[in-house]
């Protein structure tokens, strides 16, 4: 009877009434936004390669590039067998010696000198040539450029500089740390959101005790997590070929910063007076 009685009665209250009525029903709330920021050591090291393999056909420019490859990578397996590698964009492409006009849709990738050392075609003529600047000859075709990309992922981050001289020691024409990271960022983030439903509830008690209320439970949670990348500085190297007897690679010590793991949350919490 008396929750008949009870329905009734909202059902005649004029609207307004009856507005106000569930206005009074809901608790009251304050929002807040939580921010929490944790470091943690880094656990991995990206490295960027470019190997490149020269010769006076196609097939030779590909062969030496294999075998350059393979010499790179098995080095830095020395410093960590369990490494990730993944191989980017693949090239081939013509190099040419002489007077070569640009606009021709053709580029010039190295200059008479550089050619003459890096090529077994016509490297006598070309050492000649480019003696001579003035000198330069029709344009002409003297070999085959090849070149990959590839992306090296060390679990020993504290041998990532080392890995990166010994890498341009063994033939890749360019090495660097692109950048120190964390194999899994679960724990991480579980960590950073922690500290910010924390940080949170000290905000949101200060409040309600400034206003004379009492903080009562969560209500609610949103997630506005805003990550950044985190890139390390560029270390280029010049290309070098593989001794036959190999010295301990020059140890480059590193001491990467933490990686910081943000966590941002809208976070509403009941006030009870």
């Amino acid at each position: 009877m008396h929750i008949g009685k009870s329905l009734f009665m909202i059902a005649v209250m004029p609207a307004p009434a009856l507005a106000q009525a569930i206005q009074d029903a809901k608790p009251a709330t304050i929002v807040v936004a939580g921010h929490g920021s944790i470091e943690t050591a880094p656990d991995r090291a990206t490295l960027t390669l470019t190997i490149r393999g020269e010769g006076r056909t196609p097939d030779a420019a590909t062969s030496a590039l294999a075998g350059r490859q393979k010499a790179v990578l098995s080095g830095l397996r020395s410093l960590d067998p369990q490494l990730e590698v993944q191989t980017g964009s693949i090239a081939i492409s013509e190099a040419r010696a002489g007077n070569c006009d640009n606009g021709s849709g053709f580029t010039e990738l190295h200059s008479d000198q550089d050619v003459a050392h890096a090529l077994d075609a016509a490297a006598d003529a070309l050492t000649d040539r480019a003696q001579d600047s003035s000198a330069k000859g029709p344009c002409i075709v003297i070999g085959r450029v090849a070149e990959i990309e590839a992306t090296v992922i060390l679990n020993s981050v504290k041998d990532a500089g080392t890995a990166v001289g010994l890498a341009g020691r063994l033939g890749a024409r360019e090495a660097r740390v692109d950048a120190f990271g964390l194999r899994s960022e679960a724990d991480a983030s579980d960590r950073a959101v922690t500290a910010a439903i924390a940080n949170a509830r000290a905000q949101a008690q200060a409040i309600a005790k400034a206003s004379g209320a009492r903080l009562g439970p969560l209500i609610s949670v949103s997630d506005g997590s805003d990550r950044g990348g985190r890139v390390l500085r560029l270390y280029d190297v010049n290309q070098a070929l593989a001794p036959a007897v190999m010295p301990a690679p020059v140890v480059v010590d590193v001491t990467p910063k933490p990686v910081e793991t943000e966590a941002r949350l809208i976070v509403t919490f009941a006030i009870e007076r």
